[in-house]
């Protein structure tokens, strides 16, 4: 049984020591919307959120923690008030451990995943339901190195090998929605949750909370909540209103 609570995680993510959103994955297509992402941590954690997506957009790039300093800053100024998963050029076991060691509930890992598989098939129980799977896809095929490698793996073959007493969830980006706000691929997500064996978290394109609403009646085709970064940053919505649709329609 794969099924959970749907949960909310808003999005952080850090290029040159800024929050910012990306279109498309795009490196060159930036809005920054935030000089100091601590404060807008705050502020997700002082609007009621449970969990914080934190990704380092220059290491998934450069293959190395770029932006460790001020992820370490929200990681101590938060400690024991939010959950954190953290994402971005996390590529070997020393990367791992330093996250879990200084406060970080999950790790996301796309590009070694991808790389090599039988790495996180050989992690032993320390580990277990602390990693997250990054499928970031184009057209069904995984992309790697913060998006600028396309390989020609499809995301669910790739997805299906890795043990689900290992994983703890998979998060499905559909690239060409990211950062658009044109609507959720709701069919393509909920097909992909059907056909592996892991808890799901949408991302990419959330615009409204009607998408909210229709990912989080899901939960038992496996999807067990979504990533919003943009659509709050634009304020489409607030995250009390997300937490509020949430209540009303679960």
């Amino acid at each position: 049984m794969k099924y959970r609570k749907f949960t909310l995680y808003p999005a952080i993510d850090i290029k040159n020591g800024k929050c910012v959103r990306l279109l498309f994955g795009d490196m060159e297509r930036e809005t920054v919307y935030h000089e100091n992402p601590l404060d807008q941590a705050i502020w997700f954690v002082d609007q009621g959120a449970e969990w914080l997506h934190i990704v380092d957009l220059d290491g998934a790039v450069e293959g190395k923690n770029v932006n460790k300093s001020i992820i370490q800053k929200m990681l101590n100024l938060l400690q024991n008030k939010v959950h954190v998963q953290v994402g971005g050029g996390i590529r070997n076991l020393e990367n791992i451990d330093f996250w879990l060691e200084n406060g970080v509930n999950r790790v996301i890992l796309g590009t070694l995943a991808l790389e090599n598989p039988h790495f996180i098939e050989k992690l032993n129980k320390n580990y277990y339901k602390k990693i997250v799977i990054g499928a970031d896809v184009r057209d069904g095929m995984i992309a790697s190195h913060g998006w600028k490698n396309q390989s020609r793996v499809k995301a669910v073959d790739l997805i299906r090998e890795f043990n689900p007493n290992i994983i703890n969830s998979i998060i499905y980006t559909d690239i060409s929605r990211d950062g658009s706000l044109q609507g959720v691929s709701l069919d393509q997500t909920i097909s992909f949750s059907k056909s592996i064996p892991h808890p799901v978290i949408a991302s990419g394109g959330v615009s409204s909370i009607k998408d909210i609403i229709d990912l989080s009646k899901q939960v038992t085709n496996g999807i067990e909540g979504v990533v919003i970064g943009r659509a709050l940053y634009d304020k489409k919505f607030t995250f009390g209103d997300a937490i509020k649709s949430l209540r009303v329609d679960t």
